[in-house]
């Protein structure tokens, strides 16, 4: 899951302009994401906990909105869009 994590773009300025870090501090932020969802520090994160720490995510998220509308445009073949299909695939069955 560290890849696919490595891949989201966390550090942006503005308008997907990419802001030069340090490469230490990339992969300590890294690491720090990919511990929030490693809620048992086994080094793998499972099924169980991935829907977990997204699902508590995505409430934060929803939290702070509140009835505003909300439109997400996912890159082609990301994880979070494969997460989405495959959500939407088992609400439709």
């Amino acid at each position: 899951m560290l890849k696919e994590l490595q891949s989201l773009r966390v550090m942006e300025t503005h308008f997907g302009v990419d802001v030069k870090t340090d490469p230490d501090e990339m992969n300590c932020l890294y690491g720090s994401l990919f511990v929030q969802f490693d809620h048992d520090s086994n080094g793998t994160v499972d099924l169980e906990e991935f829907t977990a720490e997204m699902r508590r995510m995505m409430m934060a998220v929803a939290g702070g909105l509140g009835f505003l509308p909300v439109q997400m445009v996912l890159e082609e073949d990301s994880f979070l869009k494969k997460a989405v299909e495959r959500e939407s695939a088992k609400v439709a069955a």
